[in-house]
This record gives structure tokens, sequence and C-alpha cells, in this order.
């Protein structure tokens, strides 16, 4: 049998002497650090003026960087407006979604305000269709740039 201070992968033990009784020796305890103690006539004063201009200043640099980053998004949607590629995909995802909003609204129109008997339809089969036919608008809309 190998002792713990034998393998490599066990922190040592350090040796203590066993009392008579065979019962080890208690580990001592580490005494807790000190907690400093706040000055008393800083404590009085309150926050201050330092803590009012870092609270300031905080909000100063927070408030360009945000105006920084909204004139960034400005520039880069002037530039994605400018370019007739993001028009056209707007344009046709806009006709589309369109269209799928106008064909679902007369659906029901038809169905319960005129109580036309049109087919039983499953929603729940029909949104993969719905899908199909939109990844082919995407593919055809590719194969159309690329000419």
């Amino acid at each position: 049998m190998t002792s713990p201070n034998e393998r490599p992968d066990l922190p040592p033990v350090p040796a203590s002497t066993p009392d008579p009784a065979g019962a080890p020796e208690p580990a001592p305890t580490p005494e807790p650090a000190p907690v400093p103690q706040p000055d008393p006539a800083t404590a009085a004063a309150g926050p201050g003026p330092d803590l009012r201009t870092t609270l300031e200043d905080g909000a100063r640099a927070f408030d360009q960087r945000a105006q920084a980053l909204g004139r960034e998004a400005e520039a880069a949607v002037a530039r994605l407006g400018e370019n007739p590629a993001v028009r056209e995909t707007a344009d046709l995802a806009t006709r589309l979604w369109g269209l799928v909003v106008l064909a679902i609204g007369l659906w029901f129109f038809a169905d319960i305000t005129l109580k036309l008997d049109l087919p039983a339809m499953a929603w729940g089969d029909l949104w993969p269709l719905i899908l199909i036919i939109v990844g082919g608008f995407v593919i055809l809309r590719g194969v159309a740039r690329r000419s």
C-alpha cells in the first residue's frame, strides 16, 4: 500500500505526531483578516464631489459612444439603401409577405364571414409548403441576380 505522499495525483499530507491516545491533532484554524474601518471624517462627509464627477464623466462618455454608434448605423443604412440589389430584395420580400398575409386574410374572410364551404385546411400541415415556396423564391431571385 502506498502512502499519500508517494502518489503524485494527491497533494502531500503534512507529517503530524499523533497524540498518545491515537487521535490526530486538530489542524490550526487561520485567523480572519482584519476588516478595515472607514475614516470617520470622510464617512460623515457623504459621497462627495468625486463620485458625482465620476458618474457625470461616465454618463458623458456613454452618451458620446451611443451617438457615434447611431451615426455609424445611419451611414450603414444609407449605404444599403443606395444598393439596387438590396432594394430589389426588400421589394420582393415585402410583396411576398404581403401576398401571404392577403391570402390568409381572404381565406378566413371567406370561411368565417361569408360562411363559404371551403375545404378544411390543416395549418399544421401547410407551413412546410409555405417554407418551400419562400425558398423557391429565394433561389429564383439568386439565379436572376447572377444572370
